[in-house]
C-alpha cells in the first residue's frame, strides 16, 4: 500500500542545514543570513533568481543584497556559474573541508575561514589557478591592514574590471588600508559615499562642460566632498559664484569652498546666508560711501573683479 501525504507549497518549510546554524550563522551578518534564506526558498520552489526582485521581497537597497552575495560567497555557502547561483550541500562541503589530507585547515582559530576565502578567490577570478604568490600576498595584506575575510573578498570584487595584477592589487589594498576599512559594515559605507562622490564629480564636470576632468581637478573635488564634506548643493553654488568673476578656475572655486569651510558653514542653508550677510554689508558700505560723495550713482549693475571677491568672500578675521 503506497501512502501519499499531500504538501503545500505555499505552507510548506525550507530546510535549513544544522552545519549552518553552527559553523556559520554565529559569524556572518544579518543581511547575508536574509539573503541565504531567501535563496534556500528560491531553490526549492524554483524561482528564478533576480537581484532586483530579491531586494524588492527584502525590503533593502540592491546594494544591501549585493554585499550579502558576496559575503556568502567568501564563505563557501554559495557558488556562482554565471549569473546562476548554486546552493552546496553543507554536510559534502564540511566533510571535503575538515576530512581530505589535502586541503584540511590547520587548527588555529580563523584557519579554515582564511581557507574558504582563499579558495573562493581562487575559483571567482582565477578560474581555480590561483599561484602560491598570491595566497601568501592575500594572506599579507589581510594581516597587515586588518581586513576582514568579506572585505578582501569585496576589494577584489570592486576590481574585476582591472587588470588585477599584484603590484595594483597591493596598491588598492593599501588605498583601503588607509581609509581605515576593516569590516563589511565600513566598505558598505565607504562604497555608498563614493557612488555619491561619483555623481558630484560627474555634475561638476558636466557644469563646466570639461570632459574629461584632469587628474588634478579631481583631487580638488575629492577635497571638497571628501574632507569638507560638502554635497553638490554647495559645490554648485561655489561654482556660480565664481563664474561673475574674472577667469574663473579650480583654484578659484576651491578658495570660495576653502572660505566657507573655514568660516564653519556646513551646509547650503548656512552657506546661502554667509552669502546674503557679506552681500548686505557690501551694499552698505558702498552706499555710505556714495552719500559722503554725493554722486547719487546707481552701481546696481557694477561688474566686480576678482579683487572685490577677495575682499567680499575672505576669511573672516
Amino acid at each position: 500500500m503506497k501512502i501519499t501525504g499531500e504538501t503545500s507549497k505555499k505552507f510548506g518549510s525550507v530546510p535549513v542545514s544544522n552545519l549552518f546554524i553552527s559553523d556559520f550563522l554565529p559569524g556572518i551578518s544579518g543581511d547575508a543570513v536574509r539573503v541565504y534564506l531567501t535563496l534556500l526558498y528560491y531553490g526549492g520552489q524554483n524561482i528564478k533568481y533576480d537581484e532586483a526582485a530579491l531586494a524588492n521581497v527584502l525590503g533593502v537597497n540592491i546594494s544591501v543584497v549585493d554585499a550579502g552575495l558576496i559575503e556568502l560567497e567568501s564563505r563557501g555557502l554559495i557558488l556562482r556559474e554565471g549569473k546562476d547561483i548554486i546552493l552546496p550541500d553543507l554536510a559534502e562541503k564540511h566533510v571535503r573541508d575538515n576530512y581530505n589530507p589535502r586541503t584540511a585547515p590547520r587548527s588555529d582559530a580563523g584557519a579554515n575561514d582564511r581557507t574558504h576565502l582563499l579558495r573562493a578567490i581562487s575559483d571567482r577570478f582565477f578560474g581555480g589557478q590561483m599561484s602560491q604568490s598570491w595566497y601568501n600576498d592575500i594572506v599579507l595584506w589581510a594581516d597587515t591592514y586588518g581586513f576582514c575575510d568579506e572585505v578582501v573578498f569585496m576589494i577584489f570584487q570592486q576590481n574585476t574590471d582591472h587588470s588585477m595584477s599584484r603590484p595594483y592589487m597591493k596598491k588598492v589594498m593599501e588605498s583601503y588600508g588607509e581609509r581605515g576599512i576593516r569590516t563589511v559594515d565600513q566598505m558598505n559605507s565607504w562604497l555608498q559615499k563614493r557612488d555619491t562622490y561619483v555623481k558630484i564629480r560627474s555634475k561638476v564636470a558636466a557644469n563646466l562642460k570639461l570632459n574629461p576632468l584632469s587628474v588634478y581637478q579631481e583631487k580638488y573635488i575629492e577635497k571638497w566632498f571628501y574632507e569638507y564634506g560638502y554635497g553638490f548643493d554647495v559645490i554648485d553654488l561655489a561654482l556660480k559664484e565664481g563664474a561673475g568673476m574674472k577667469n574663473p578656475s579650480f583654484n578659484l572655486y576651491d578658495k570660495i569652498l576653502t572660505d566657507w569651510h573655514n568660516a564653519g558653514l556646513a551646509d547650503v542653508e548656512a552657506v546661502k546666508a554667509h552669502i546674503a550677510a557679506r552681500r548686505k554689508a557690501a551694499q552698505g558700505s558702498a552706499g555710505k560711501t556714495d552719500r559722503q560723495s554725493g554722486s547719487g550713482r546707481n552701481y546696481d549693475q557694477r561688474q566686480y573683479g576678482e579683487g572685490f571677491y577677495d575682499s567680499v568672500y575672505g576669511d573672516d578675521k
